[in-house]
Order: C-alpha cells, then sequence, then structure tokens
C-alpha cells in the first residue's frame, strides 16, 4: 500500500478524489489565488492574513477569527503533478494530518 492510498483510507468514504478536468480546474484557481515563487511556493511576504502556527488547535483559532463563514470543504494538493486532488472535509483532514501530509514534501489544503 503506498502512503497515498493509506492516506485515502485515512480520510474515508466521504472524500473524493477529483477527475483530471476538476484537477485542472482546481489548480488553476489555486494558482490565481497567491503569488508563487518561481520554485512553486506561496510567496508568504505577499499574504497580508498570516500567522505563525504550531498546532492544530493554532490554525482552527486563526481561521475562526478571520473567516466568518469558515468553509470545511478543503481540496489537498501536493506538489507532484502524478497526484490527485482531494475534496474532504477540513477537520477530518487535520484529523489524520500525518498521513496527509506524508504523501509528498508539500502540502497545500485549499477552500473556495
Amino acid at each position: 500500500m503506498t502512503l497515498l492510498d493509506e492516506c485515502i483510507e485515512s480520510l474515508g468514504e466521504d472524500s473524493n478524489i477529483l477527475t483530471n478536468d476538476e484537477k485542472s480546474k482546481i489548480l488553476n484557481i489555486f494558482e490565481g489565488s497567491f503569488s508563487l515563487t518561481e520554485w512553486g511556493r506561496i510567496d508568504w511576504d505577499q499574504i497580508s492574513k498570516r500567522e505563525k502556527v504550531n498546532t492544530v488547535n493554532d490554525i482552527f483559532a486563526f481561521l475562526e477569527k478571520h473567516y466568518e463563514n469558515l468553509k470545511t470543504k478543503i481540496y489537498i494538493i501536493w506538489d507532484a503533478v502524478t497526484l490527485p486532488i482531494i475534496q474532504s472535509d477540513l477537520k477530518k483532514v487535520f484529523s489524520v494530518i500525518d498521513d496527509v501530509t506524508a504523501v509528498s514534501f508539500d502540502t497545500w489544503i485549499f477552500s473556495l
């Protein structure tokens, strides 16, 4: 079983693997939402609402403070183009975050 398989299994039945067309649409929205460095990382100097966090609880506190209508439907995006994008629930993702981040080096959790 691969790390991706373990991640999908951990996320459970309520998660969906996007089709290639859906993946392309989400990637286009993601790339248009952030300034990216030439090496493919988010340029955090260009992000006005940011904060260093150390725990999952810190992340939720930040999100609840800054986003009145916090959406829990999210997309997991990894840096490897061969990997799928998975739609899941934010709280579920954080409950299995070690499985999610083990799949590839860079992992982004993105909501619309």
